[in-house]
């Protein structure tokens, strides 16, 4: 494989593992112990990996291209519906 596709491959594995992170640190009984700041920036963090690994290799046909943005959107859609952004935090 070409350095650029595993690049781009690694991006969208940073993305999704940052996300399972910080969502992780929601469930009872996590050792992982993050404020609402810190879920946000990872979150964050993981739809900017996300939303640039498409552009880092260049594909010779439409198909591809179109194929890896769909995954991207795929991808950020998941992590705005799953509450990547919302502060679960009790009262």
């Amino acid at each position: 494989m070409k350095k650029r596709n595993v690049i781009s491959i690694m991006l969208y594995l940073l993305g999704v593992a940052l996300f399972v992170i910080a969502n992780s640190s929601v469930v009872s009984g996590s050792p992982i112990h993050l404020t609402y700041f810190q879920r946000v920036v990872l979150c964050g963090a993981a739809v900017c990996s996300i939303g640039t690994a498409p552009f880092i290799y260049q594909f010779k046909t439409r198909a591809g291209m179109v194929m890896k943005l769909i995954v991207a959107a795929a991808l950020i859609w998941c992590i705005l519906a799953f509450g990547g952004f919302m502060n679960n935090s009790m009262a």
